[in-house]
């Protein structure tokens, strides 16, 4: 029971959220945690109020229209009774001759600007009124979506919830029927454990060697490439190209040429001054 008026709360206060209709604040103090349905009874009836409140007369009328009109909302408007479409319902949404006249009659004077409003075609309803329908179809939409994924959650962990408690249950009574057995069990848990973890843990370091063995192979070509790359597409320890060789030893010969000759052509100059100085002793 606390469940359920916990979600009728929810649903409320999902509504009055988004907009207020002339009962809002009396249903928030009076009839919180009521279903639409009953709201009208509700507030009807102070003996029925969470707390002591008093009814508006705008409220007063919305209570009579919701009354008035039940079956029509019921079949025409799908927020339903007391919510912030209601009125929008009645009299934007719903042609006027599908209405119950009871409904008519109260719409009269419960909700008087319903034959004020301007109207564009057969259905009473102009361009604004029709995107404000497309858009409160939308956000209806919406939130059956959203209210159903949320109950479905809701049935789901309950009854994994229910799962673990007769689970639990089971265990202890087993426990208290065959400690032994018990015992045993635990142990073979254990042991399953173990060998999971030791499984998990040779994956591991056959992976981490896989990697270690891609990583240096790609790291060798890596350096190869780069290698490559500085010397050209040479090897550093390539010997050079025999033109390369000739050239350097035809340079040393010409170097060596040059330094001979010129020790030859000093040589012969000192030797010829010798030679004329004896001369002239001789002569004296």
């Amino acid at each position: 029971m606390a469940i359920c008026k916990g979600v009728f709360a929810l649903i409320f206060l999902s509504h009055t959220a988004l907009a207020d209709h002339p009962c809002t604040t009396e249903v928030a103090s009076a009839c919180a945690e009521r279903p639409n349905s009953d709201i009208a009874t509700c507030l009807k009836d102070p003996e029925e109020h969470d707390s002591p409140t008093e009814i508006s007369s705008e409220c007063g009328d919305f209570i009579a229209l919701n009354k008035a009109c039940a079956a029509d909302i019921e079949e025409h408007c799908e927020a339903g009774q007391f919510s912030d479409d209601t009125l929008l319902c009645l009299t934007k949404w719903t042609q006027k001759e599908n209405l119950s006249p009871k409904c008519q009659s109260v719409m009269e004077w419960a909700a008087p600007s319903a034959d004020a409003e301007v109207v564009t075609d057969e259905l009473g309803m102009s361009d604004e009124d029709y995107q404000e329908k497309k858009a409160w179809q939308a956000k209806r939409k919406a939130e059956r979506e959203q209210a159903m994924g949320t109950m479905k959650d809701r049935e789901k962990q309950k009854e994994i919830d229910r799962k673990k408690e007769e689970d639990r249950v089971a265990l202890e009574k087993f426990k208290e029927e065959d400690p032994d057995g018990y015992e045993q069990m635990l142990e073979q848990q254990a042991e399953e454990k173990r060998q999971k973890a030791e499984f998990k843990r040779r994956e591991r370091a056959q992976a981490a060697a896989a990697e270690r063995a891609r990583k240096k192979a790609k790291g060798e070509d890596e350096e190869e490439q780069e290698t490559n790359a500085r010397t050209g597409g040479r090897k550093m320890n390539q010997p050079k190209s025999k033109g390369s060789w000739l050239y350097s030893l035809g340079s040393i010969a010409f170097i060596a040429a040059l330094g001979a000759g010129g020790f030859y052509l000093v040589k012969g100059s000192k030797g010829g001054g010798g030679k004329k100085s004896g001369g002239g002793k001789k002569r004296r």
